[in-house]
């Protein structure tokens, strides 16, 4: 049975009413993610490009130079967060992860009337969503933030270079794109993660779904692209701390090849590293302070330079003699 859901963006946050979740229940009012949003706020997309192995040669002048490490990938798709330039740059990028490798994407729980929404048949999970706000400056709770995260966004990157092929206006490009769930985490059930439309629209809702990413016209770039807003939902239990989507993006017209699989993962928790947090648990407080005195003096610095060759001696089959 599928689960009609209604949503609409009323002062910035995605306000859900589910109806129709069991023939025996239906649930009226509201329900909202777990920060209030300014309207207007920006909202982070994964970008889909090509030529995943482009960069600038140098960042603070992205218009400048180039390093291609595979000049044989122009035609191949990849989904990427926001870069290094933007306010709300992702730390790990192209991932969503802290530069750490640890999990970046936060998720909150859903509520209706103060009430957290449980999944029918299984009470014991309840919904959430990833609905934050984050800035490279202050971090995550930054009222002055990119709302987080909203859906696709086709590359207009540095030199044109991730760029998807336009044409003029009134001749639509051959691509389109769409996307493919791969998988979900092994702890989730496979109705445990669904995606919502800005249309209200369930999708990606079992492995293996396909969903088309809508092509125009962008009047704000002069190029043909993609701006698509969704949502992401997942029911979870008390132990599921950590969860992930895989997905993949595909070109239905055959102008170019498909993306590698692109794991987004989402925590309840997440830990955003700081200067001085020397085990890693988020806080700076004396365990990191005791770790400091227990390995005062120690380095860490290896210089090949440094290194005294030795003299092995092996026979034939390189045993040493």
């Amino acid at each position: 049975m599928k689960i009609p859901l209604w949503g609409s963006f009323c002062n910035g946050v995605l306000f859900c009413s589910i109806a129709g979740i069991a023939a025996s229940a239906a649930i009226s009012g509201t329900a909202c993610g777990g920060e209030t949003h300014g309207h207007g706020a920006a909202v982070a997309h994964t970008h889909l490009g090509v030529n995943p192995t482009w960069r600038p040669a140098d960042w603070s002048r992205p218009d400048e130079g180039a390093i291609d490490l595979d000049p044989t990938d122009d035609d191949k798709l990849w989904l990427f967060s926001l870069p290094p330039g933007h306010p709300a740059a992702t730390p790990g990028w192209p991932y969503w992860q802290h530069a750490n490798g640890g999990t970046f994407l936060v998720l909150t729980p859903v509520q209706e009337d103060g009430e957290r929404l449980a999944k029918p048949g299984d009470p014991n999970k309840t919904l959430y969503t990833c609905d934050f706000l984050y800035s490279q400056d202050a971090g995550y709770g930054d009222p002055h933030g990119t709302e987080h995260l909203g859906g696709w966004s086709s590359a207009f990157g540095p030199q044109g270079a991730w760029n998807l092929e336009s044409t003029e206006a009134r001749l639509s490009p051959a691509w389109d794109v769409y996307l493919r769930r791969e998988r979900i985490s092994d702890n989730l059930a496979a109705d445990d993660f669904f995606a919502l439309r800005h249309d209200d629209t369930p999708v990606l809702q079992k492995d293996g779904d396909l969903y088309r990413l809508p092509k125009r016209y962008l009047a704000e770039t002069q190029a043909w692209g993609i701006h698509d807003h969704m949502g992401f939902y997942f029911w979870l239990d008390d132990q599921d701390e950590e969860v992930q989507v895989v997905l993949s993006a595909h070109d239905a017209g055959g102008r170019y090849r498909r993306s590698a699989a692109f794991v987004m993962r989402f925590a309840k928790r997440v830990v955003q590293p700081i200067p001085g947090d020397v085990n890693g648990d988020g806080i700076v407080d004396l365990a990191d302070l005791r770790l400091v005195i227990e390995n005062w003096g120690r380095s860490g610095r290896y210089d090949g330079e440094e290194h005294e060759p030795q003299d092995h001696d092996h026979d034939e089959d390189g045993h040493k003699g």
